[in-house]
């Protein structure tokens, strides 16, 4: 327990600074205890309030939830579609499909006849896309904000509007989730009194991350996201490869 809660602490740390991050840091260290069903699970309640505090945060809703809702639309679908494939077939190599999709994202400018401008034209059609894919992803593995952090980096959104509306999503994807698992009979007593502390603990770290990200410019923020990306690129590859060793 002592060691979850350094986990979750380290997380919401992590999401406070950056505005996504918490599952990524915390679900693979407590698969290390356990295994990422369960470690999913613990942090259901967690990614919760996590989500749900940074999506109020800094007010101006209207440029950011109003404006990107309709994604917050499609993640449930995404998210039930992926928790359903959780518990009934190997959620690991999405592990590095997502990291490919990740490194084509960051080195996209070597390519000169490459074009995002798709994106931005057509928001519609590309959020929904992403919405569903984080969704997915978010639901097997634990780790969405990749997909939804290249739309709204394309979109060129203010720092403000990519946390809050990235969090309305999961919010309502982990919702979403929480209540399939709990038709699949996967939540308890005993899940729920091992959860609640360790979504206390990640307000913390979540709150400290915040004081943190507020003293950072727009542009080193942007910067440090993209660094974020190649970090949670390598995590994944890392994992994948620990996960088919049985390490």
């Amino acid at each position: 327990m002592l060691l979850a809660l350094g986990v979750v602490l380290l997380g919401g740390l992590v999401h406070g600074t950056f505005g996504v991050g918490f599952p990524l840091v915390s679900t693979p260290l407590l698969a290390l205890m356990t295994d990422v069903k369960t470690a999913i699970l613990l942090t259901l309640a967690a990614n919760i309030l996590v989500n749900g505090y940074s999506m109020l945060r800094g007010g101006d809703w209207a440029a950011s939830l109003g404006r990107f809702w309709p994604i917050a639309v499609w993640m449930p679908l995404g998210a039930a579609l992926g928790t359903l494939w959780l518990v009934a077939v190997d959620p690991n190599p999405f592990r590095l499909l997502l990291a490919a999709t990740m490194v084509f994202y960051l080195t996209s400018h070597y390519f000169r006849d490459l074009d995002w401008s798709w994106i931005p034209r057509h928001p519609q059609a590309s959020g929904a896309g992403f919405g569903i894919g984080a969704g997915v992803l978010g639901g097997t593995v634990n780790v969405g904000g990749p997909a939804l952090m290249i739309y709204f980096l394309e979109m060129k959104v203010a720092p403000l509007v990519l946390v809050q509306a990235i969090n309305l999503a999961f919010f309502v994807s982990k919702i979403t989730q929480a209540a399939t698992f709990a038709a699949l009979g996967y939540l308890g007593l005993e899940l729920l009194l091992w959860s609640l502390p360790l979504a206390l603990v990640s307000l913390g770290g979540l709150r400290a991350g915040m004081a943190l990200r507020e003293r950072v410019p727009a542009d080193r923020f942007r910067g440090w996201l993209r660094g974020l990306l190649w970090l949670m690129a390598g995590m994944l590859v890392v994992q994948f490869f620990l996960e088919l060793s049985g390490g």
